[in-house]
């Protein structure tokens, strides 16, 4: 994967056994259930594709609800450095960043216009 391109691509749903059978007929994705994560969380596996490529994560799964979304992660080199440029820019963190066990940080933003993305680094 090359830095600063979509590196991963993100759907929230309230209903994620719903959303994978929506998607599995339709685009013949596959789904590993992915437990790194405190909300239920499943990684998709796009047809002809060795790697997860995207996930679905449960919205509803914990106490804190999570509004239904579908967004985009860049590949960054440093998460936090990139924090700095995206809110000198006129960005803002909507939550994180957070490290999961694999190492890999990710965080949620907003850019200037308030359109939702995210950003992710792999362990160093």
């Amino acid at each position: 994967m090359q830095l600063n391109n979509v590196g991963w691509f993100e759907i929230g749903s309230d209903h994620p056994k719903e959303t994978q059978e929506f998607y599995g007929k339709l685009f013949g994705w596959k789904f590993l259930d992915y437990n790194d994560m405190e909300n239920e969380y499943h990684n998709i596996l796009e047809p002809g594709q060795k790697y997860p490529t995207g996930g679905i994560l449960g919205t509803n799964s914990t106490d804190k609800k999570i509004p239904e979304y579908s967004t985009f992660y860049i590949l960054v080199q440093d998460v936090p450095e990139m924090i700095k440029k995206a809110e000198e820019a006129g960005g803002k963190v909507i939550w994180g960043p957070v490290t999961d066990k694999a190492g890999l940080t990710f965080v949620r933003l907003e850019d200037n216009g308030g359109h939702q993305f995210g950003m992710f680094s792999s362990p160093q």
